[in-house]
């Protein structure tokens, strides 16, 4: 093998597997990446959870035929389509938001639109090197193609699936102890915990839980999105000071009202699964939900009564 092709090669190679790479990073980070496509508020959540695995998707197997050679042509023009589009989108983002992280990486390694942008135009000057490969031709290609659009699909939308397709088989239904949050509600220090007339949402955290960070950004932005009144959604957090305080400028829900309580206290009343939402209805426990069980349309319906 000549050394232009063992170069090209691996420029192949690494081009695909950064898709791959990228593509794996924000997989594990799944639940910041739906919550980003979400705050730009184009999608509904539901619809933000889609198309945050079709990237993904998108991703992984542009990677695999690019490394394997599969669909070359098709696979090269697509990759620089997808470069092209999410620069233009970064620029937009560099432009008009305050981002420091544009998830390109997952949550994982923190890339600024700008760096990102010139991560993505490098990655288009060396796809120009490479735009010559053919296809590799061996038996059973079809199969091999059909195998990675298989793997493609099933591992952002099986292994990982929404909420709205993991709640149909798991229940999102949380048991709540409603004589421990009626004894709470009526103790004298929740005063100015106000809850006894209307619709309200309560949240039950833990300062340290990073499930319970999550599900307050997506509350937060279901809120912010709507318009919703900020005085309906109300948390109940346990941890000491500092976690607190972490807690609140992380997930930016300083605005919101909050009480701490006491750990043996929040387990009580929610059975120590955190997070737990409470639905109220004047005071009264309506439902609870668990963090994959945060519904949209529930909370709007809930919240706009």
């Amino acid at each position: 093998m000549k050394a232009k092709d063992i170069i090209l090669l691996i420029l192949r190679l690494l081009i695909g597997g950064l898709f791959i790479t990228t593509a794996v990073m924000k997989l594990i980070t799944l639940d910041e990446f739906e919550a980003y496509i979400y705050s730009f508020n184009i999608f509904s959540f539901l619809l933000s959870t889609v198309v945050a695995r079709l990237v993904i998707m998108a991703e992984m197997l542009l990677g695999i035929c690019l490394m394997a050679k599969l669909l070359y042509k098709y696979a090269w023009r697509l990759t620089m389509l997808m470069l092209v589009g999410f620069t233009l989108f970064l620029i937009y983002v560099a432009i008009f938001r305050d981002d420091t992280n544009c998830h390109c990486f997952g949550d994982i390694v923190q890339l600024d639109p700008a760096h990102s942008i010139i991560k993505n135009v490098v990655t288009m000057i060396l796809m120009l090197f490479i735009r010559k490969e053919e296809d590799y031709q061996f038996k059973g290609k079809k199969w091999a193609i059909a195998a990675a659009c298989l793997v493609s699909f099933v591992v952002p939308f099986c292994v990982f699936p929404m909420d709205a397709v993991y709640n149909k088989f798991v229940s999102p239904v949380e048991e709540i102890n409603e004589q421990a949050f009626t004894t709470l509600m009526a103790d004298s220090t929740m005063a100015d915990f106000d809850i006894h007339e209307g619709n309200y949402v309560v949240a039950v955290y833990a300062s340290g839980c990073k499930y319970c960070k999550m599900s307050a950004k997506r509350m937060s932005l279901m809120m912010e999105q709507h318009a919703l009144d900020s005085t309906r959604f109300q948390m109940l957090i346990w941890g000491d000071s500092v976690h607190i305080q972490s807690f609140m400028e992380e997930t930016k829900c300083e605005k919101y009202l909050w009480h701490h309580i006491n750990p043996y206290v929040a387990i009580d009343v929610v059975y120590g699964k955190f997070p737990t939402f409470i639905l109220t209805h004047d005071g009264k426990v309506v439902k609870g939900m668990d963090y994959r069980g945060i519904d949209e349309n529930v909370l709007l319906e809930h919240l706009s009564r």
